[in-house]
């Protein structure tokens, strides 16, 4: 069945905003409303905005719309699980020692300690701090690397 916007009331979009400057603030404001199911437009929303009536029987038992099937979903924490999460003491240690290499002008590809111990080695390795921005990675850099980064002014 069709909406109709005469008996459920037009169906709100912004069309146009405004934007005011009021006491050193800028007021942002809607100019022009329009309707999503029909060509109306009003510079004032709507008396019945936000209330979308949808002219449809309730659905049958086996019914295949959307909103049916949006119905059967079943949401969990999945990878959000607390379990997953490195405790809080792993974490601090790890960001103060990527503040401790960003200190010495380390640029670690990476905030865990296996990229900020590899960030160590290449230093060690190039005789200058790595940046992990613009060399290669760290975990690539041999002694050999190095040398050839090093006579190329990389």
């Amino acid at each position: 069945m069709e909406y109709n916007c005469e008996k459920s009331g037009h169906v709100g979009k912004v069309l146009e905003w405004e934007y005011n400057l009021i006491d050193g603030d800028v007021i942002q404001g809607v100019s022009l409303w329009g309707c999503l199911k029909c060509d109306k437009t009003s510079p004032t929303v709507w008396e019945n905005f936000g209330e979308y009536v949808v002219d449809k029987e309730p659905c049958s038992e086996n019914c295949n719309c959307f909103g049916c099937k949006a119905r059967t979903l079943q949401l969990s924490t999945g990878d959000a699980n607390s379990q997953s999460f490195m405790s809080k003491n792993k974490y601090n240690k790890e960001m103060d020692a990527y503040k401790e290499a960003r200190r010495q002008g380390i640029q670690p590809g990476g905030t865990t300690m296996q990229k900020i111990e590899a960030a160590h080695k290449a230093s060690e390795a190039l005789g200058k701090p790595y940046n992990g921005n613009s060399m290669p990675s760290a975990e690539k850099i041999t002694p050999t690397l190095a040398k050839t980064m090093n006579e190329l002014g990389a």
